[in-house]
């Protein structure tokens, strides 16, 4: 079980569906997503953008698609036998990357006023777009701004609790006060609350429905509850009021990785890098991509050029981290790690990837110990109770992976390859009739798993003995 495994990562920030949201997507057939199956410094944001983009963006609007689209239509001659379709992609999470930059509001928030105003949308786009309320007084004006000011202080401090509890206080005399709405919504993200933030973000898109920005942070959201096939959709709706949103442009090729439409998502990073050639998170996307096509070299090359823009990068140390697993380079990955976590203490997946590397260099204690920290850190996640699990299992200690396996599967309940680990755990702490649950469950999720079905008629086996 490999981590940050798609099938093993998510669901505080995890797999759901949606064909729903394509329908007021304005995007060509052939660019949703195949019928069959076949992840930054603060230079990592997304662009300042307005609400319709320049003119030479929209001028190239025609030549973008068609090129996509194109690739699109010839992404099975990218796919190898190395790529399996029916295994979930691994997660790259960029939410440290988004929080730490977000200390500079005015970047990711160009184009959106203070407060909110009556937006036109365009004649084609008829959007009910809400009113705003009435001014406030100077009084209220300046209690506002003193509650954002500590707002952001305890924002930059990583101190969520009560930055939302500021930024909460804002919104309550001032509900038309976008900033805050924003910022509110960034904490959100911080804290896991991935639902929550998504409705925060949504409201600004509805009252600035042109606005690149506020359908981006819309994508992320859904990207981090893996919704992504909502996702797929608002990183277009970024990119067609902004073509040079090159940080939409990059996510949306993690969508097109995410479900192994390998050569779209090389064109959207390049596209992204084109735009940007700054940027870390393409970097890292390519890389993904790479290694799901078996280059690793290449992965490796796109890793060190993420790490040659952003040294200090902890994501960008982490990903190379787990390059290096991927070779079973333990000891250079564990170095990597604790590069990542140095750079960033409450990086929860730098800790979780060095539990596996410590387990690995059978150092279990410290293992045990890493992967206690991750979900400490981060109790909503369901890819760091999976490693404690991992870990705990390879300990030995069968009933307590198990309880941590259950925890995973209460995050995200459909991920199939969860209910497979904790059968077989099951079975290895004697418990064969649960075993079995949990395995046919996972073999209906997956009923095209051979190693699935041989490890379920083992069981079945060794229960009726």
């Amino acid at each position: 079980m490999k981590l940050f495994q798609k099938s093993i990562v998510l669901s505080a920030s995890i797999a759901l569906s949606a064909s729903a949201a394509f329908a007021a997507d304005p995007v060509t057939r052939d660019e949703k997503w195949p019928t069959t199956p076949a992840a930054a410094t603060s230079a990592d944001l997304p662009s300042g953008t307005g609400d319709t983009g320049s003119p030479q963006d929209q001028a190239s609007t025609s030549t973008t698609d068609s090129a996509e689209t194109d690739s699109a239509k010839a992404t099975d001659e990218t796919k190898t036998t190395t790529a399996d379709p029916t295994k979930p992609r691994r997660k790259i999470s960029f939410a440290p990357m988004i929080m730490r930059a977000v200390n500079n509001v005015s970047t990711t928030m160009k184009g959106l006023p203070t407060r909110s105003a009556p937006v036109k949308p365009k004649s084609d786009e008829p959007v009910e777009v809400k009113k705003p309320t009435k001014p406030l007084t100077a009084e209220d004006a300046a209690e506002a701004a003193s509650h954002m000011k500590i707002g952001d202080n305890y924002f930059a401090k990583r101190d969520y609790t009560n930055a939302m509890i500021e930024f909460n206080h804002v919104l309550q005399s001032d509900t038309d006060n976008v900033k805050a709405r924003f910022m509110l919504g960034k904490v959100l993200i911080a804290m896991s609350d991935f639902n929550e933030a998504l409705k925060q973000f949504e409201l600004i898109a509805e009252q600035h429905p042109l606005n690149s920005d506020a359908h981006f942070m819309c994508g992320e959201a859904y990207r981090l509850l893996n919704k992504y096939d909502e996702a797929f959709a608002a990183y277009k709706r970024a990119i067609k009021f902004n073509k040079r949103n090159a940080m939409a442009h990059a996510y949306l090729g993690e969508c097109y990785r995410h479900r192994t439409w390998y050569r779209p998502a090389l064109f959207q990073c390049h596209q992204a890098l084109n735009i940007d050639p700054d940027l870390v998170a393409p970097h890292l996307i390519l890389a993904e991509v790479y290694q799901s096509l078996g280059q690793p070299a290449d992965a490796l090359r796109e890793y060190m050029a993420a790490l040659k823009k952003s040294p200090d990068d902890p994501p960008a140390r982490a990903r190379y981290a787990q390059a290096l697993c991927g070779q079973n380079r333990w000891e250079e990955a564990m170095v990597e790690y604790s590069r990542a976590i140095s750079l960033d203490p409450r990086y929860h997946e730098a800790y979780a990837g060095k539990a596996l590397a410590l387990m690995h260099l059978k150092k279990m204690p410290e293992a045990v110990a890493a992967a206690q920290k991750a979900v400490s850190l981060a109790p909503n996640d369901a890819d760091s109770h999976s490693v404690l699990a991992k870990v705990l299992e390879k300990k030995g200690d069968f009933p307590g992976s198990a309880t941590q396996y259950k925890l995973a599967l209460k995050l995200d309940p459909q991920n199939a390859k969860l209910h497979a680990a904790l059968g077989l755990v099951l079975a290895d702490a004697g418990d064969h009739d649960g075993a079995v649950a949990e395995l046919m469950t996972a073999h209906k999720m997956l009923p095209n798993d051979y190693d699935l079905k041989l490890q379920l008629h083992a069981v079945l086996q060794k229960r009726n003995k």
